[in-house]
């Protein structure tokens, strides 16, 4: 038999025999079919991540091939993502070179030649590789199953699960479908996502699985896991893949793939790191690294990720969280390390609601304001940290907060009150209880202080208006929050009450419950407190 470009290999049926192109083989008796392997090509078929999703397709070669030879796929893949004409690149074994190409038209080439096709922008979630297709399509045919997803990343998820399962389409408005068929078609006001190969995220790459084939020039020394495997591979500029052969992980340094059953290899891809939005903010996760750079005041390592993640989203200082020690540390340092075990977070774009928030920090409490500053700085003395700069401020009377300059990296110590928006600032107008202005409110029995804002209460003094009081006795239980403060006793005329909360309750509001409140009648209140964060 003549051999065509386009031909995988022929059948015999009734005494007669036909050419045939397609790799995949199915089941009838009345066939008899001979595969082209002349030499020794394997079909392979992966997809994999480069901004774009490629899908792999080997021993075949694109029809249409640019002029420029490529020395590496990286160097090819980026210069197709640059061009809208680029439909992907191919793989030449006999120049060992890569080229771009303006078709997704591809035939049968030889050895180790691949059809690397451009489809669109790639996702990765939920341990796969994903397409995003062109509006105005949907996959082939009915749907999975019955469900209707309101989320994209929920019908991603429910597709993960399944191996029937070959992507999403959206459908319409909050409504998405999983499919079983692997081709589109045209469908308005639709948009299908194809689900490619299965992917590991690890070492700040990605590893595509490649199940039933190993990588060639495997290496000897063996390894218990694949990320101890992943580790190795890293650290050498030869190593293409992790094979699992026989229970055991091993680096590979070939590109060629060849078939090896109950066995399989993740063949190392590009630079990617795993994101995630919680609590309004954009987290990078990188698994084994750490970050360093202690906050320098208040709580600053927590039981829980989640915990650390909200408060380092509302403090301009953390940049990031670590977890080692089985404890969850803020961080002012974005750049990582590698520390296995360790686990870092790093922050990214954040839409928290700053005007809420208020961090304590030397016994006073602030509230950032990243974007702003202050007016009226006070003398020419700048502070290198934010706790020596509200330091020096609570000793200035005429200190009302503080700002910090991005581009000088200091502190100044400020007399206006009100933030103004100004790029390159951050800050910090101080807050005090009942914002400067403490009264009291009384009703029935009970006599409250709404300090606006959390504070650890030391001492309260209450004093009464000059005709009052000669109807009370009994005791008077004191409360910061949900914790008693203390509990005295008054008997007869009371012109001042002080209170020590020996236990620093710590609450937004105080209240003093009366046995008999009499004929109360609360003229000033005189708190000595300090800032804090657990109300």
């Amino acid at each position: 038999v003549k051999a065509k470009k386009t031909c995988s290999g022929f059948v015999l049926k009734s005494k007669k025999y036909y050419l045939t192109k397609g790799w995949t083989l199915y089941t009838d008796s009345d066939y008899t079919a001979f595969v082209r392997n002349h030499k020794k090509m394997t079909k392979v078929e992966y997809s994999i991540y480069y901004t774009y999703f490629y899908k792999v397709d080997g021993p075949f070669i694109h029809s249409k091939l640019g002029k420029t030879a490529y020395t590496t796929k990286k160097k090819c893949l980026t210069a197709c993502n640059k061009s809208t004409k680029c439909k992907g690149c191919s793989y030449k074994e006999s120049k060992k070179k890569y080229y771009t190409s303006t078709t997704k038209i591809f035939y049968l080439g030889e050895g180790n030649d691949r059809a690397y096709t451009k489809r669109g922008k790639a996702i990765v979630k939920d341990g796969y590789v994903w397409s995003t297709e062109d509006d105005g399509h949907k996959i082939v045919g009915d749907y999975l199953d019955s469900t209707t997803h309101t989320t994209l990343a929920k019908a991603m998820a429910a597709c993960a699960k399944k191996t029937g399962c070959t992507g999403v389409t959206k459908t319409a408005s909050k409504k998405y479908r999983l499919g079983k068929k692997d081709t589109a078609e045209e469908k308005t006001g639709m948009r299908p996502y194809f689900r490619g190969s299965k992917i590991v995220t690890y070492r700040l790459k990605i590893w595509t699985l490649i199940p039933g084939m190993v990588l060639t020039s495997q290496q000897k020394t063996s390894y218990k896991t694949y990320k101890k495997a992943m580790v190795a591979c890293t650290k050498s500029s030869k190593c293409t893949g992790v094979n699992y052969v026989s229970k055991k992980y091993y680096t590979a340094q070939g590109t060629s793939l060849t078939p090896s059953s109950g066995n399989k290899c993740w063949m190392l891809g590009t630079d990617y790191t795993p994101y995630f939005t919680y609590d309004n903010t954009v987290w990078y996760y990188k698994e084994g690294y750490k970050t360093t750079g202690d906050i320098g005041f208040g709580t600053t390592s927590y039981s829980t990720r989640n915990k650390a993640m909200y408060k380092c989203a509302r403090n301009p200082i953390c940049n990031s969280v670590h977890y080692t020690s089985k404890k969850y540390h803020l961080r002012t340092g974005t750049k990582v390390t590698w520390k296995e075990g360790d686990n870092a977070w790093v922050y990214g774009k954040s839409t928290v609601d700053f005007t809420k928030v208020y961090l304590p920090i030397t016994t006073g409490l602030w509230n950032p304001r990243p974007g702003y500053k202050l007016k009226n700085p006070i003398g020419k003395t700048t502070y290198s940290t934010l706790p020596k700069a509200t330091k020096a401020c609570m000793k200035n009377s005429a200190c009302n907060g503080v700002h910090y300059i991005k581009k000088t990296k200091k502190y100044q110590i400020c007399k206006g009150k009100k933030p103004i928006k100004t790029t390159g600032y951050i800050a910090y107008p101080r807050k005090y209880p009942c914002d400067g202005n403490c009264s009291a409110s009384k009703k029935s029995k009970v006599v409250t202080i709404d300090m606006k804002y959390c504070f650890t209460v030391t001492s309260i003094e209450i004093s009464n208006k000059h005709k009052c009081c000669s109807k009370n006795s009994g005791k008077v239980v004191v409360k910061v929050g949900k914790n008693t403060c203390s509990t005295v006793t008054m008997k007869g005329k009371t012109s001042a009450l002080l209170v020590d909360c020996a236990s620093g309750a710590t609450g937004q509001k105080i209240t003093m419950t009366f046995a008999n409140i009499g004929d109360i009648n609360i003229d000033e209140a005189k708190l000595v407190v300090s800032g804090s964060d657990t109300c």
